[in-house]
């Protein structure tokens, strides 16, 4: 059954000039520029802005040259493509993490009323979030840059006969909202440095609506105190590790000023016996910070 793009007006706005986009069962255009943006047979539906995002890369040069081609690579339909950090391509101990914070997202998120809400995940992946919460909300919104990890996640929706789940090629620095999304998640992605943090977080601001929330993490890579005595390798060559006082200077950077913080472990359960303990004792793997819309940028 092809989904329905016009359960999304209202919701889409062109990532270009910000006006909202007409939004029909297979067809989505923008009134004032005049693009017609792509919806592909699998689904999936193109909606980066024109040109990739512009910003000074510093320190992060190795990944924005990474964006860029992956922002210039032409969408195929592909029955075959694996997603990056799929389940299957994964092995249990590394799912058994993702499926951790899952969870522990969840509770953050989904709630009473939530099945009357829009739930956009802005680097949606293999999926994880998205699937988890098909059930919890009234559409979600699976959004990633990547030709392969949408082509994987819209045909595992087909298989799964998922009627709410919409697949949107989007730009994380400039998304196709406007103040038009309940509910945003972005994991697993703030790792590239300060001024791609920055961007995508302003783009998330400026997504969220005004009575909506949104949750965040950053990796502290610093967590274990075994690699901080360089007795274990480092396996986060190229990507940033935080501390709490950094993150929180990022979130005011992007006019993002009051905000929850999680401290997330994924190695165990929380409510595991020794849960509580270890808690106490190790540093967190994930810092998770959840803030409300509405916030204005005076950056």
């Amino acid at each position: 059954m092809p989904l329905d793009f016009s359960a999304l007006a209202g919701i889409l706005y062109c990532p270009d000039d910000g006006h909202a986009l007409h939004c029909r069962q297979r067809n989505i255009d923008c009134p004032e520029c005049g693009r017609t943006f792509r919806v592909f047979d699998n689904g999936v539906a193109e909606l980066l802005p024109a040109k990739p995002a512009d910003v000074a890369v510093g320190r992060s040069s190795r990944y924005w040259q990474a964006y860029r081609n992956a922002f210039l690579e032409p969408f195929s339909v592909s029955e075959n493509a694996i997603a990056w950090g799929a389940a299957e391509m994964s092995s249990p101990q590394w799912t058994m993490k993702r499926l951790r914070q899952t969870r522990a997202v969840e509770a953050l998120l989904a709630g009473d009323g939530s099945e009357d809400l829009a739930l956009c995940d802005i680097s949606a992946g293999p999926g994880y979030y998205t699937f988890a919460y098909s059930s919890r909300f009234r559409i979600v919104l699976h959004c990633d840059l990547s030709v392969d990890n949408l082509n994987y996640a819209a045909r595992k929706a087909r298989e799964l006969e998922l009627t709410n789940m919409f697949f949107l090629r989007t730009d994380y620095c400039a998304m196709p909202f406007r103040n038009s999304v309940d509910r945003i998640l972005c994991l697993d992605t703030l790792i590239r440095g300060e001024d791609h943090e920055i961007a995508v977080l302003k783009s998330i601001r400026s997504s969220l609506a005004g009575n909506g929330s949104a949750v965040v993490d950053f990796h502290n890579w610093w967590h274990n105190p075994i690699r901080r005595l360089g007795a274990l390798p480092d396996n986060f060559v190229g990507n940033q590790s935080y501390g709490v006082r950094e993150t929180k200077q990022l979130l005011r950077s992007a006019g993002i000023k009051a905000s929850e913080f999680i401290r997330f472990h994924q190695e165990f359960e929380r409510n595991s016996a020794y849960g509580p303990v270890l808690s106490r004792l190790l540093p967190a793997t994930r810092l998770l910070f959840r803030f409300e819309g509405g916030q204005t940028c005076e950056c």
